[in-house]
């Protein structure tokens, strides 16, 4: 019995192999790279949803601190508005010359008069208005509520407000106590 050869050929199996290994993996790379992408897109939203909680808790915080200060400042509001009642609170009316641009403020309190600023004597009528407060007593703990009147239909009136205006916001920083409500009469 002779013994042949057998030549076995595998090339084109070795090729399917190489072929089907080849798609493996590249699937596989795609497959890996849509995780990737999936798992940075809820890394984002995550710390997305971690910014936005932490910026609720601040503002709950806050609503918390002014809620406290409004308590710890009921009684105090409470006894400015019972001052208003009865008629001690601070007047600040704001009169203007006729076809003018001078004006005249004059400060009370209650009925009694306690300054008058003039537009020709001060350019700075935050310290005029601070040095009426301080020569009545007033200390920037003090609450009050305050009126600043005037009439809008006279000539040079929306100047002077305006003027006016921008000190009593000064004075506010300062009095952080002064409650301020305009009427025009």
């Amino acid at each position: 019995m002779k013994l042949r050869e057998i030549i076995l050929d595998f090339t084109s199996l070795l090729d399917v192999i190489m072929i089907i290994l080849f798609f493996f993996v590249l699937y596989s790379t795609m497959d890996t790279e849509k995780a990737a992408n999936k798992a940075k897109e809820a890394e984002q939203t995550y710390n997305h949803l971690i910014v936005e909680q932490q910026e609720i808790n601040e503002e709950a915080q806050k609503d918390l601190e002014r809620i406290k200060a409004a308590d710890e400042n009921a009684a105090v509001n409470q006894q400015a508005l019972n001052a208003f009642d009865k008629g001690d609170f601070f007047t600040f009316r704001l009169d203007v010359a006729e076809q003018s641009d001078n004006w005249t403020l004059r400060v009370f309190f209650g009925r009694k008069q306690l300054g008058t600023i003039h537009s020709q004597e001060t350019d700075d009528i935050k310290g005029s208005i601070r040095d009426i407060l301080e020569k009545s007593g007033f200390t920037t703990e003090d609450t009050y509520l305050c009126i600043l009147s005037y009439d809008g239909q006279q000539y040079g009136t929306a100047l002077a407000f305006r003027e006016i205006d921008e000190a009593i916001d000064d004075i506010q920083r300062e009095y952080p106590n002064l409650y301020f409500s305009n009427l025009n009469k």
